[in-house]
């Protein structure tokens, strides 16, 4: 499956004044991630992508994807745990006159025997195990952020 967002951002954002958008997945393993930025944009439309409080692309927290004429393209491996899950896309335009758009594009594969086929190196009774440990390093680094975030918070 391929999911598909095009998202138009109004002129006049911030960083402390972004849009949200929800993204909408079923249970299974993110394989795939483009954003593509169409000419024009300048390079004042900024992105990231979230699951909850954690920022899951860019990875680095506070950064944003932005561009103009450009395909940010690169596989990856995040899994879904539950179906009809939401991924928040966080967006804002710089630009003090004209609204842009960007598409996100995100490939996805749910059932088990098509997930091995990205972990070729595995078979398939330990995809489960796998699967497991990689939402668990998930869950782990979702915490550490979260806990982070929190000591800032508390320190102000």
């Amino acid at each position: 499956m391929i999911y598909t967002k095009t998202i138009s951002e109004a002129a006049g954002g911030s960083a402390a004044s972004f849009s949200r958008h929800d993204m909408f997945f079923t249970l299974g393993l993110i394989y795939q991630f483009e954003c593509y930025f169409p000419p024009g944009s300048s390079g004042l439309l900024h992105v990231s992508v979230w699951d909850g409080g954690y920022q899951v692309w860019p990875s680095e927290p506070g950064e944003t994807f932005f561009g103009d004429n450009t395909l940010i393209t690169f596989p990856d491996r995040y899994y879904i745990d539950s179906a009809r899950k939401a991924l928040i896309v966080q967006s804002y335009n710089l630009d003090d006159t004209y609204a842009h758009l960007f598409q996100l594009r995100i490939g996805q594969v749910s059932e088990e025997a098509f997930i091995a086929s990205f972990l070729p190196s595995m078979s398939m009774d330990k995809i489960g195990d796998t699967i497991a440990e990689l939402m668990a390093s998930q869950a782990k680094a979702k915490a550490e952020r979260q806990e982070a975030l929190s000591e800032a918070t508390q320190a102000l």
